[in-house]
């Protein structure tokens, strides 16, 4: 109804000679995990501190003379043939992917195929901004802006919030408690196929050697997860699975931690490099996605190679057994991730991507 009516006024105000400011629509697959939460992010941001009104959708198929943001490359090759799509001004985010990833190269060469017709092209990383252009995407429609990170909600855990936390989970100090919050299973439910992309077989072997030496305890969260939670039952590693409807839940997960591990092969952020680096949990991950943007290694986080089992397990095991060399990463962990607050990067996002827009047509 609200779109239709916006198109409605639109109609009549073009017959009266005047054209309307464009509102921002975000799609987003409405799944209730990361895409929906940058989408509501970017939003609640560009709206409060820009002006410019915004909402997520599920589709943009009702929608003329707007400003229409796919956060997915999937929605966006699905409707860039589509009749509404030429009546917008049209953003897509691309976070991540290869050539041979199944269905990937098709979006692709649709998106070159029909270059004319959208404004932008958004990614997150470094890694992903030069694929785009190295694939054929002018430069002057590609623009990086990262992730941003919820700072009034992934706060320093305090020792009360820690104490607490791993009470409730049944362990106390005597435990490396190792975190691990994204999906890395195919599809949105059991998730007993892995999503080999994500590394959920590195990350078992990880923890598979971590376990000989120290005692492990993992927590897991996100859908689909399956895979992994079989493979910590069969190497008798205990574990709790914590999925969380709700993503204002998470924070409260940092806090029993002792490191975050990222063993994924192909990211587009995740979130968790952020949300660690916010919470003061010392993080190691592989060169993927912004990892390599935000994580200097041994600064402010162990940064290792893709599928590297041994440095992953090698830094995992320097940091469980070197106090200072937690404190000194967390410490300078605090000091980057002021760049990442989602009101700063929402900025970019205003400024980068819509505002030209606005600009052009105004």
């Amino acid at each position: 109804m609200v779109q239709s009516s916006q198109n409605f006024l639109n109609t009549v105000l073009g017959k009266l000679g005047f054209r309307s400011s464009p509102n921002l629509y975000y799609v987003v697959p409405g799944v209730n995990w990361v895409l929906d939460w940058v989408g509501n992010y970017v939003t609640t941001n560009v709206e409060r501190h820009h002006g410019l009104k915004a909402r997520i959708v599920r589709s943009a198929q009702n929608l003329r003379e707007q400003i229409v943001h796919y956060g997915s490359l999937w929605d966006l090759a699905a409707n860039i043939d589509e009749p509404h799509h030429e009546r917008n001004w049209t953003i897509g985010t691309i976070f991540h992917g290869q050539k041979d990833q199944q269905g990937f190269s098709a979006a692709i060469s649709s998106l070159l195929r029909k270059q004319s017709s959208f404004e932008k092209i958004h990614t997150a990383s470094r890694i992903m901004e030069q694929r785009l252009l190295d694939w054929g995407i002018p430069a002057g429609k590609v623009v990086r802006i990262p992730l941003g990170v919820d700072l009034e909600r992934f706060r320093p855990v305090t020792i009360d919030q820690r104490n607490e936390a791993r009470k409730a989970l049944g362990f106390g100090e005597d435990v490396i408690c190792i975190g691990s919050f994204h999906k890395d299973g195919v599809g949105m439910q059991e998730g007993n196929e892995p999503k080999l992309i994500k590394g959920p077989d590195i990350f078992l072997q990880v923890i598979e050697q971590l376990a000989k030496k120290y005692s492990i305890f993992v927590l897991l969260s996100a859908p689909a997860r399956g895979y992994v939670k079989r493979g910590l039952e069969a190497m008798k590693v205990p574990y709790s699975h914590e999925y969380k409807q709700d993503f204002h839940e998470i924070p409260p997960l940092y806090h029993a931690l002792d490191l975050y591990l990222i063993t994924s092969r192909e990211e587009g952020g995740p979130e968790g490099v952020l949300e660690s680096l916010a919470s003061g949990i010392p993080l190691v991950t592989t060169k993927v996605g912004l990892a390599p943007d935000a994580v200097e290694n041994r600064r402010n986080g162990m940064l290792v190679d893709v599928e590297d089992v041994k440095a992953l397990v090698d830094a995992a095991s320097e940091l469980i057994e070197d106090k200072a060399l937690r404190e000194n990463l967390v410490n300078k962990g605090q000091q980057t991730i002021v760049d990442y607050d989602w009101k700063k990067v929402a900025d970019q996002y205003y400024h980068l991507l819509y505002e030209p827009i606005l600009s052009k047509i105004s």
